[in-house]
């Protein structure tokens, strides 16, 4: 298809690019952007979950049970595929390339955020891939769930989010789901159930940390592919450090790192398997860039119930019903934390009482008349229900403003929304397809 950049006003006078298909019949032509945005929405799901499929079918005592080796080499593949992407098309790179969200990458950018950034990524990397040697996708998936309650009791001890009872009540819901997933749990490993779990502790402290550090000093924000070219080459030097340290200590038959013999009878799968998790990198960063909050939240949950089936139908992995059944209680609650985050304003009167205007009215429409489910944004991902629009605060309170891709205000960080790889988690995309949804 041939496809044409055109710009769209939203209701604040800025201006977005959007995707236009010229040869589609006039019916299909004016739900172009739409077609554009469930194709974007295909690519992220599909793309996702091959990748997390595809770790956990290499991370296997028979196969290349090196799981720092792994993510290792997704690093150092993101960095220079990045780095080529950037000598090619600069302008994908808005916070080095463009004068008015250029970020100043100075000593403190590096240091106080970055690095400290990296370090965690590194260690929430090896954790969660070597929790794939011990326990399911579906089972570590179910888990990863809980991140939204413990960024949300994160933040609320660094102060940097106030307590509301009726989000807190949502998440203690998710917590109560995510307990009977793990109660449910057939083939439970305490060893990957540890390692799963310290992973997300060290994830849920780098989205916090983001959300204080990773900007510049003018508090513009990082766009998703510089945060990649820049974090992805200290995480590899982390990883790397520790593989080169692993030959000290390693003990005897269980080296973290792989012989050149297993190496080359496993390489196509490498290669293809680092291709996945940058080409994850770029479609996150355009679906973000092209679709809405509640697409790019609703694409997420779908993605997570499409984990948890490919791992049932072509893992052959065991799923309790007391497990589909948490499982289904934490879609449902983060979906009503999403709503409730963006639309606050239907929720004034109660929950049940939004719910019923969502479903009998539909989403309400943007200041330029257009869903906001569909309409072009400039966003980042958070952590399921934190979306933020560009000067618009996420949960609708006006004294409250949330930082946007090219003007964040430092002073007014919402601690659910740091730069994004999520993706990853996300943003899953650089930490290897690990989907942790970055907020």
């Amino acid at each position: 298809p041939h496809l044409k950049m055109a710009p769209v006003a939203n209701g604040n006078g800025d201006r977005h690019a959007s995707l236009r298909v010229s040869w589609l019949p006039e019916g299909l032509a004016k739900h172009s952007s739409t077609l554009v945005v469930l194709a974007l929405a295909t690519m992220y799901i599909a793309n996702s979950s091959a990748l997390i499929s595809y770790n956990k079918y290499l991370i296997h005592n028979d196969r290349f049970p090196f799981a720092v080796s792994l993510g290792f080499l997704h690093a150092v593949f993101c960095s220079v595929l990045a780095y080529i992407l950037y000598c090619i098309r600069p302008a994908l790179f808005p916070s080095l390339s463009e004068p008015s969200q250029r970020v100043s990458l100075n000593s403190s950018l590096l240091f106080r955020g970055a690095m400290p950034v990296a370090l965690l990524f590194s260690v929430q990397l090896a954790f969660s891939n070597s929790a794939f040697l011990h326990c399911s996708v579906a089972f570590l998936q179910m888990m990863k769930e809980a991140n939204l309650a413990i960024v949300y009791t994160m933040s609320l001890v660094a102060c940097l989010e106030s307590f509301k009872p009726r989000n807190a009540s949502i998440l203690v819901g998710v917590v109560l789901a995510t307990m009977m997933t793990i109660h449910g749990e057939v083939h439970f490993s305490f060893i990957g159930f540890s390692m799963q779990g310290f992973s997300q502790l060290f994830e849920c402290t780098k989205i916090v940390l983001q959300a204080m550090m990773l900007t510049g000093p003018s508090g513009k924000s990082l766009d998703p592919a510089t945060y990649v070219l820049l974090v992805m080459p200290l995480c590899a030097l982390f990883l790397g450090l520790a593989l080169c340290s692993s030959a000290w200590w390693a003990s005897q038959g269980h080296s973290m790192v792989p012989t050149l013999e297993v190496v080359y009878k496993w390489w196509p799968h490498l290669l293809l398997n680092s291709f996945l998790a940058f080409s994850l990198n770029v479609v996150v960063a355009t679906f973000m860039k092209y679709s809405s909050a509640i697409a790019f939240v609703l694409a997420g949950i779908v993605k997570d119930a499409v984990i948890v089936l490919s791992g049932f139908v072509f893992l052959k992995e065991a799923l309790t019903a007391v497990q589909l059944m948490g499982f289904t209680i934490q879609l449902a609650c983060i979906t009503l934390y999403t709503f409730l985050k963006l639309h606050p304003k239907l929720f004034e009167d109660g929950l049940l009482v939004g719910l019923a205007a969502i479903l009998s009215n539909g989403l309400p429409s943007g200041q330029d008349g257009k869903s906001t489910s569909t309409a072009p944004l400039a966003a980042k991902k958070l952590e399921y229900g934190a979306v933020m629009d560009n000067n618009k605060s996420s949960e609708g309170n006006s004294s409250t403003e949330s930082p946007t891709e090219s003007d964040v205000e430092s002073s007014n960080h919402d601690p659910e929304a740091p730069t994004p790889v999520e993706g990853v988690e996300e943003s899953e995309a650089i930490i290897g397809g690990h989907n942790k949804k970055l907020p």
